[in-house]
């Protein structure tokens, strides 16, 4: 079903009654042209009529008609038409001429009144005039004189009048259109640009959209736009502040259960140690990094205005790798690092050590053990790559499209994740205009991230 469309209601409105006129103003200069035709034509025949009425004469009785040869010629001679011609007694006698041509209606009408009628002759369509006329000399008796032609002659008259008034009509309903389409443009210009506004506002920016240059019909739906967007900014306010609360006020008993989990550990020899406080110090340990993600989540909303600064990113990543060098010994993987030196972005230090941390921290947790992660900088353009490439399983090509949403959670990951990791390097990543994707390696098993970051 096709959605509703304000131009085309617009268009419809106006254009058909547009061309409801053009119809009525065509009919109106076809019947027009077609009077007018007649008129001439008809005039004509009715002249011949006359011009041989005069050459009726009537003697002792007898009524004769005195038609020279070359003026039979001249009368039956037509460029177009073909000419016909009769003079008949009142009772249907012919005393000259085609004897066919119907008699009509001028057996009733009135003594030298003209009259007109179309009729056949040979099966050809064809237009009379007939008069009933007194001869020379005789006052008494009328005689009934008829001439009449074909009609292409009025056809292409017609014709030709019909195209000259119509010319004009179909220049001006052109023109007419041309100005209803832009005028309807050009009226809904406003909500175009308004949508370009809308389209082009990150999701967190709230502020209201300006009520004094739009026109006064979308003044109303502008307003409760507003409206909505203080509501949910009021909602999405209150959320925030209910996550990070709840991040802050976990985070304090998480560390304490994991300090007096972790000394029980402590005091017991591995193998002596109770399975169940194991699970339980995997539930801790993975408790303790879901708030602290949600920590970081909350500080990485994109839209949100953070303090940047230029710095050296080889020397975060440095300081990151530095950070993680204990967990890839503990799984016996070995970091490779090829960096360039003097690369130097915008940033939040913090936002960009946590990002950094996630994606390395995930390629150390999905690779196999002795196995290798390859961490490498390049410049492209005007911008530097980050490429963070693991030994893992790879990542269906079904969870590509969702793999950065919060709480999603791929096939083959593991148990250990919270699926908050690559959205908060999604959001981090938008916030410092950088872009991040993920696939599987084309020539080995594993995934390979690449972030792009502009350079400063």
């Amino acid at each position: 079903m096709t959605p509703p469309s304000i131009k085309r209601n617009l268009l419809a409105w106006l254009l058909i009654p547009l061309l409801t006129l053009l119809g009525v103003i065509s009919l109106n200069a076809y019947y027009r042209s077609i009077r007018i035709s007649e008129t001439v034509y008809d005039r004509a025949l009715y002249d011949t009529v006359l011009t041989l009425g005069i050459l009726v004469h009537a003697h002792a009785g007898h009524v004769t008609v005195d038609l020279p040869p070359i003026a039979r010629r001249m009368l039956e001679v037509d460029p177009m038409d073909s000419i016909y011609y009769a003079v008949k007694t009142l009772d249907g006698r012919t005393l000259q001429g085609d004897a066919t041509l119907p008699l009509g209606p001028v057996l009733y009408a009135r003594d030298e009144v003209p009259v007109f009628f179309d009729g056949q002759h040979q099966g050809i369509a064809i237009r009379i005039s007939a008069a009933r006329i007194y001869a020379e000399g005789d006052s008494t008796q009328p005689v009934i004189v008829e001439v009449a032609e074909t009609l292409k002659k009025r056809q292409v008259m017609a014709r030709q009048i019909l195209q000259q008034s119509i010319a004009p009509v179909l220049f001006f309903l052109l023109l007419a259109i041309l100005v209803v389409w832009l005028a309807v443009h050009r009226a809904l210009r406003p909500l175009l640009r308004l949508s370009e506004t809308v389209n082009q506002r990150s999701s967190l920016d709230f502020h209201p959209l300006p009520t004094d240059t739009v026109p006064d019909e979308v003044r109303p739906l502008t307003s409760a736009f507003n409206t909505l967007i203080q509501r949910f900014e009021a909602s999405y306010t209150s959320q925030k502040r209910l996550v990070s609360n709840a991040a802050h006020q976990l985070r304090t008993p998480v560390a304490g259960m994991r300090v007096l989990i972790e000394a029980e550990l402590l005091d017991c020899p591995v193998e002596q140690q109770p399975p169940i406080l194991q699970r339980l110090h995997q539930s801790v340990l993975r408790m303790s990094r879901l708030v602290t993600q949600l920590l970081s989540l909350s500080r990485a909303e994109p839209g949100l205005p953070i303090d940047m600064t230029t710095l050296d990113l080889s020397a975060l990543l440095h300081q990151v790798i530095d950070a993680y060098t204990p967990l890839a010994t503990t799984r016996h993987t070995t970091l490779q690092v090829t960096l360039v030196d003097d690369l130097k972005i915008k940033g939040h230090a913090v936002m960009l050590t946590e990002m950094l941390g996630n994606l390395i921290d995930n390629a150390l947790r999905y690779s196999p053990h002795n196995s290798q992660v390859k961490i490498r900088t390049m410049q492209r353009g005007s911008s530097i790559v980050i490429h963070i490439e693991d030994a893992g399983s790879g990542i269906n090509a079904s969870d590509v499209d969702r793999i950065f949403e919060r709480f999603y959670r791929g096939q083959h990951v593991s148990s250990e994740g919270t699926g908050l990791g690559l959205a908060i390097v999604k959001e981090i990543a938008d916030t410092h205009g950088a872009r991040v994707s993920l696939a599987s390696c084309l020539h080995t098993s594993g995934t390979l991230v690449e972030v792009e970051i502009p350079r400063a």
